[in-house]
Formats: C-alpha cells, sequence, structure tokens
C-alpha cells in the first residue's frame, strides 16, 4: 500500500501537479493538506477523474483536508469532531481488515506566540493527542500531514531563525513528543540516511540550496513501521512551475 501526503496550498493551484502526482506516483491512499476551497463535490469530482473516491473537509480560502483511495479499499470514515470544531484541520479513517487508523492532519500554525493562535495550537495538539490515544489500544495508527512544528534544531537549516515562531516553541515540541510517547515512530528519524526538508519558504529560503525545514511527518505505531517498504520525500514535485512550497512525503507499506 503506498501512502502519500502533501500539504498543497491551494488545490485549484495545484491541479497539475497533482494530475502528474496521482498518474506518476499511483498511490492506493492519499491525504492532502489546505486544500483552501469550500466545495466539497469539486474535491470529490476532481479525483474521481482519476477513479479515486474522496473524503474531505474544507473551509474557504482557508484550512481544508481530504483522504482520497482507490475504489477497491474498504472503509469507514471516524469524524473527530473536536479536531474540526472551528477550522478543518482533520480527518480520519479505518481500515477495518486491517485495524489500521490513517489521521490526516493540518495542525495549527501558531504565530504570533504572544496571541490566541498559539493558545489554540497548543490546545488543539492537546485534544488530538485524547483522540490518538483512545484509539490505540484497539487500532494500529498512522498519523500524517503537515503538523507545523519543528521537533528538533536539526529539523531546519537555521532554527535561529525560528526563535520566536511557534513552530519551534518548547510548548509545541512538547506536544509533538506527546504523540511519540504514544508508541509512535517519526520513521524519517529511522532511516540511515540524511532525509530532505519538506517544506522550503517561497520568500525567505532557496529551495536550490535545501534551506528549509522538516514540518511534513508520517508517525507509525510499530507494527504499521515494520511493514516499511519504501520511504521518500517526493522533492522533486518542489522545483515543478507553480509548487506548493511543502513537498509530498510518500510511504510504502507490505500490507
Amino acid at each position: 500500500m503506498r501512502v502519500i501526503s502533501w500539504n498543497v496550498n491551494s488545490l485549484r493551484a495545484r491541479e497539475p501537479l497533482l494530475e502528474k502526482l496521482v498518474l506518476t506516483e499511483k498511490p492506493d491512499i492519499l491525504c492532502l493538506q489546505e486544500l483552501k476551497i469550500l466545495d466539497k463535490d469539486y474535491v470529490e469530482s476532481f479525483f474521481n477523474k482519476f477513479s479515486l473516491k474522496t473524503l474531505s473537509e474544507t473551509q474557504k480560502s482557508y484550512n481544508g483536508v481530504s483522504i482520497s483511495y482507490k475504489e477497491d479499499i474498504n472503509l469507514k470514515e471516524i469524524p473527530l469532531k473536536k479536531l474540526n470544531l472551528i477550522q478543518a484541520r482533520n480527518n480520519t479513517i479505518i481500515l477495518e481488515n486491517l485495524k489500521l487508523v490513517i489521521i490526516n492532519c493540518y495542525f495549527p500554525n501558531g504565530n504570533p506566540i504572544d496571541t490566541e493562535k498559539f493558545i489554540n495550537k497548543i490546545e488543539w495538539m492537546k485534544t488530538l493527542f485524547k483522540e490518538i490515544k483512545s484509539l490505540k489500544d484497539d487500532y494500529e495508527i498512522l498519523l500524517t500531514g503537515d503538523f507545523n512544528v519543528i521537533p528538533d534544531d536539526e529539523d531546519a537549516y537555521d532554527i535561529k531563525k525560528y526563535k520566536n515562531d511557534a513552530l519551534a516553541q518548547p510548548q509545541s515540541r512538547k506536544e509533538f513528543n506527546k504523540l511519540i510517547n504514544l508508541d509512535l515512530i517519526d520513521v524519517f528519524k529511522t532511516v540511515p540516511k540524511k532525509q530532505s526538508y519538506t517544506f522550503f519558504d517561497y520568500k525567505t529560503y532557496k529551495f536550490g540550496k535545501d534551506e528549509g525545514i522538516r514540518i511534513d511527518f508520517f508517525l507509525l505505531s510499530p507494527f504499521i513501521k515494520s511493514k516499511m517498504l519504501k520511504l521518500k520525500v517526493l522533492k522533486e514535485y518542489r522545483d515543478l512551475d507553480r509548487p506548493s512550497d511543502h513537498c509530498p512525503i510518500m510511504i510504502d507499506l507490505n500490507i
């Protein structure tokens, strides 16, 4: 099973790149973040062209997430409603035959840190922790998406630039590590070779110099990690015309 996760930073703006991604990489499950579109029917019809069914949580101009999947995959949606009370930031599915929960999230950014936005970010992450904790005894977990967290200094080209940024605050890192402490594995930390950053700012950092940050993740329960065949940051999609500022991330699982 191939799972791809991508913050597209506007579905409409990234349609040609999504078409290339689907036709070239052939994901079984595609998790998108930051759709920036309200029309659920539009989202579903776009992916229907590629014989993919789609579940989405949408919001006008901001946020929005979707999970698209091949038609032969049997699943059910479980709304984690507390994560979508104000903004469309999560959708979750269960693959019953695998006892696997796939959780697709667009974490709040939280900036500026001296505002309500940062408080909301931390509270949202605490809610996510509680939801996953309630699921993990009965299911295997695959948590993915744009986390808007830089967990370690090494996950940024220049961490000093993030001294006053919500992404690298101690509270943000603490909530990220609470997820890890649920026995979830940040799989990009387990591969022997150095992995790419996943986000390259349009203005501040130059993609060609690999000056970015790592804020897009797959967190897996140990059993699912044991089934991992391949893991990759698809940097080539950041180098195409009109790219998202995020790279897609891809994992192949022997399930």
